[in-house]
């Protein structure tokens, strides 16, 4: 039997294998030392330095201030930050202006450009400060404190001489305001303010709310109206003109203006669920902190009269029957609980007759002086009121139809021996709906029984 042949490498391929094998370590070593030249250098070791032993002198000292109290800790009582404090008294009148003129106005619901620029420097003057409506809103949400005594200036309609004739001078003042603005009216041409002159306002200073879109009375947008239809008109006038002023001019619009301070509860109430934080009116008294937000009084500016405007801005004695102002609240009682002064018609009521009587029953303020008495009506100017010296009533009854739907009267007078005069004023709604209807045989009857 014949050997197997076992096959042999190539010899010749087995030693240059092995001479790879052998060569590899040291050209890994060579690379190695290449690399370390270019590698950063470890940092030497730190050398450890004996400090000489301390001095006689330098050990006195080490003893010294081991035992004293300079680097004591002293435990020092850091203030705390003082809690933010609400004002609650202060005291803020709100005036209400319509149109402007720079001649004699026509009007009551017109001022004169001369009269308006003295009241502002009157303000100036007085140390009065001027608020925005959002500084007012903030003091009453409890967020920020406002001056002891300020005033809110507001403008109702968007007549065009606001801009053209007020408009100067509230920024020669510097001074915040808000304007009262109905969608039907502004930017329609004519005697209104364009949408441009709007935004030029609102970029010096001015704030806006809304004042409806049509400018009806709102608690007599009952008549004729179910109650669906009449949720969808307040809906209409009180929301949608709220939407239209937020989308117009690029603002958040949180109060509303009352179109001839006519509300009820239910107009109050709606306007709040609708949105708005407040809503202002037109009965002359001043704003306190719990003032209720739907009900923010306003004085009204009548012509170039000063009464109002001496009213909203004199802030002593308030809270007393009879300020020192010599202003006398419609709701003033005595020592009785009887009220200061009847008053027909009646403060804030709504009446059906167009020419009414206006009267007021001195009888409880005491004997007052015949030549010392003023009635003026708003439309009407100062009028000639008959006084009765035995019973101290004032009467007068209007001669014309009264046209608008509220009306607003001031009455001024002096008591005997008094040195400053005093001034009541008041004011009430005319439903002129209810004026055209014809009258029932009731209706008649009943007249005739209450003039007998």
């Amino acid at each position: 039997m014949s050997r197997p042949k076992i096959s042999l490498p190539n010899p010749r391929f087995s030693r240059a294998s092995w001479l790879a094998l052998l060569l590899t370590p040291l050209l890994l070593t060579s690379c190695l030392e290449k690399l370390e030249q270019f590698l950063p250098k470890p940092p030497p070791k730190a050398v450890q330095i004996e400090e000489p032993p301390l001095t006689e002198e330098e050990k006195r000292l080490q003893d010294t201030l081991a035992t004293s109290d300079v680097l004591t800790p002293i435990d020092v009582e850091v203030p705390k930050a003082v809690e933010f404090e609400l004002n609650k008294s202060s005291v803020v009148s709100l005036l209400l202006y319509h149109d402007f003129t720079p001649r004699i106005p026509r009007n009551e619901m017109t001022i004169s450009v001369p009269k308006f620029r003295a009241q502002m420097q009157a303000l100036k003057d007085a140390e009065i400060p001027v608020i925005s409506m959002s500084d007012l809103l903030a003091w009453k949400r409890g967020e920020k404190n406002i001056p002891d005594n300020a005033v809110v200036i507001t403008i109702d309609d968007g007549w065009l001489g606001t801009y053209e004739h007020a408009f100067p001078v509230l920024k020669e003042f510097n001074y915040p305001f808000v304007l009262y603005l109905y969608k039907k009216f502004v930017g329609t041409g004519g005697r209104s303010m364009t949408l441009e002159q709007v935004r030029d306002m609102l970029a010096h200073g001015g704030e806006l709310g809304s004042h409806t879109l049509s400018h009806d009375a709102l608690a007599l947008g009952k008549r004729g109206r179910n109650a669906e239809q009449y949720q969808a008109w307040l809906q209409a006038e009180i929301g949608d003109s709220k939407t239209w002023i937020e989308s117009t001019f690029g603002v958040t619009c949180t109060t509303l203006a009352y179109p001839y301070g006519n509300k009820n509860e239910e107009v109050v109430k709606f306007t709040l669920d609708t949105g708005y934080e407040a809503a202002v009116t037109v009965n002359p008294q001043k704003t306190t902190w719990d003032t209720p937000n739907g009900e923010i009084p306003r004085f009204t500016q009548l012509g170039d009269s000063d009464g109002n405007f001496k009213l909203a801005t004199s802030f002593r004695g308030l809270g007393a029957a009879i300020a020192d102002s010599k202003f006398i609240k419609t709701d003033a009682v005595n020592e009785k609980g009887e009220k200061l002064v009847e008053l027909l018609p009646a403060p804030n009521s709504t009446i059906t007759e167009r020419r009414p009587v206006l009267q007021a029953d001195l009888s409880r303020i005491g004997p007052v002086l015949p030549e010392s008495i003023v009635l003026r009506i708003a439309g009407f100017g100062t009028v000639p009121a008959i006084f009765d010296p035995n019973s101290q009533i004032i009467s007068y009854r209007v001669p014309q139809r009264i046209r608008l739907e509220s009306c607003s009267a001031t009455l001024t007078f002096r008591r005997v021996g008094a040195d400053k005069d005093e001034i009541l004023n008041w004011q009430f709604n005319i439903d002129r709906n209810a004026s055209y209807a014809p009258q029932t045989e009731f209706d008649t009857g009943s007249k005739e029984t209450a003039a007998r």
